[in-house]
């Protein structure tokens, strides 16, 4: 389950902070989905990034069964991600000079998984 209580993220830009999530609070119980839409500049990417342990949060906590995100260091919070966390891209974020096969290879380090397996 995600519970996200008062996160919170900023951004500044030149002298003006922008508040792209300003306190929210959501909690997304295992097995449901969930649409998130909403006007442009609205803090929908922000919101997933958040979700997916790519950003973290200017406040507030982000708990995935149980783990703050927020708090994790970073080796461990690729491993939570690698292990429980899946994406899509809206583009595709691969690696051009590598085959299909060499990408799929090289998301599986983290995991410690071998080419051979």
């Amino acid at each position: 389950m995600y519970e996200l209580r008062g996160v919170t993220r900023r951004y500044t830009r030149g002298k003006e902070t922008v508040d792209a999530l300003d306190g929210i609070d959501l909690t997304i119980p295992d097995g449901d989905r969930l649409v998130i839409q909403g006007p442009t500049g609205g803090g929908k990417s922000t919101l997933l990034q958040m979700l997916g342990g790519l950003d973290r949060p200017t406040s507030g906590e982000i708990v995935l069964d149980g783990t703050d995100l927020a708090k994790l260091p970073e080796a461990r919070l690729t491993r939570v991600r690698s292990e429980n966390i899946g994406f899509v891209f809206q583009s595709f974020n691969l690696i051009p000079t590598l085959t299909a096969q060499e990408n799929v290879e090289t998301a599986l380090v983290p995991l410690g998984v071998k080419a051979k397996e």
